[in-house]
């Protein structure tokens, strides 16, 4: 930092440091795991877990079949919910495992 420029916050040097090494996915996949619920709604939170969101993909474990069957059509929701919730365009798929 040069003398006499303005302070930069602690946050803002960490997002920029994990942005420039390639990792800025995990600031994003740790803000979907805090509000997981808010994501999926109260009922799937307890059958689905974020597995990782690497290159713009989302995936999700489900261990039962028929909720698999019900999230793969509320994908696009999943996306454009998960996209809000960053508040950037990061997720671009979504993947049910």
């Amino acid at each position: 930092m040069a003398y006499g420029s303005p302070p930069v916050s602690i946050q803002g040097a960490l997002l920029e440091t994990l942005k420039t090494q390639g990792l800025g996915h995990i600031l994003h996949e740790s803000r979907l795991r805090n509000q997981w619920t808010e994501l999926t709604g109260e009922k799937a939170a307890h059958i689905a877990e974020l597995d990782s969101l690497k290159e713009g993909v989302l995936s999700i474990r489900v261990a039962d079949a028929a909720w698999r069957n019900e999230l793969h059509y509320q994908r696009e929701a999943l996306r454009k919910r998960a996209n809000q919730i960053l508040g950037v365009n990061v997720v671009k798929d979504v993947r049910l495992r």
